[in-house]
C-alpha cells in the first residue's frame, strides 16, 4: 500500500482525468467518491450548482480506501457555483478528523477557486499543497506541467 491516496469526485470527467494522472505519476492509490444523487445532464448541473451555493453536502458512497490509512490524502474536485462540490463537501465533513496530511486539487470553468480552497481547508484542514486547473489550462500543455510540479512537491 502506498503512503498517499488520491481521492476524487468528477461529474464530467475532467477531475477524474487529473486525479488518474496524478495517482499514476505518484504511483499511489486512487479512489472515487460516488454521489448518491445524480448530477448528470443540464438539470443535474443546475441542481449541483444550487446545492454548492447553498453549501449543502449530499449523500455519498465512501471509497473503500480509508483516509486514516494514509500519510497524505489528495482530495480532487471541481468548483461548482464558486463553491465546493457537494460530494467533496460530504467527503471532507465525513472524514475531517481522519486526515494526517491533506492536499487539494481543483478543476474549474469559472472562478472562485481560491475561496473554495479556503473553505476546504476550514473543513478538512490546512493543506500541504494545492493546485487548480482552469478549462483553458486543461486544453493546453500547461496543466501537465503544473500537475508534474505539484506532484513533485508532495
Amino acid at each position: 500500500m502506498s503512503d498517499k491516496l488520491v481521492v476524487y469526485y468528477s461529474r464530467s470527467g475532467s477531475t477524474r482525468n487529473a486525479a488518474e494522472k496524478l495517482a499514476e505519476y505518484l504511483d499511489c492509490d486512487l479512489a472515487e467518491i460516488i454521489s448518491k444523487k445524480s448530477f448528470k445532464g443540464p438539470f443535474g448541473w443546475l441542481a449541483g450548482g444550487r446545492l454548492a451555493m447553498k453549501e449543502e453536502p449530499v449523500g455519498i458512497i465512501e471509497p473503500d480506501k480509508k483516509p486514516e490509512d494514509y500519510d497524505t490524502v489528495i482530495v480532487c474536485g471541481p468548483v461548482w457555483g464558486s463553491n465546493i462540490a457537494p460530494p467533496i463537501r460530504a467527503y471532507l465533513l465525513n472524514n475531517k478528523t481522519k486526515f494526517k496530511n491533506i492536499s487539494y486539487l481543483l478543476t474549474f470553468s469559472g472562478s472562485g477557486q481560491d475561496k473554495v480552497l479556503e473553505k476546504m481547508a476550514a473543513i478538512g484542514g490546512a493543506p500541504v499543497k494545492t493546485v487548480h486547473f482552469s478549462d483553458f489550462e486543461r486544453k493546453s500543455d500547461v496543466w501537465t506541467e503544473k500537475l508534474t510540479a505539484y506532484a513533485n512537491e508532495l
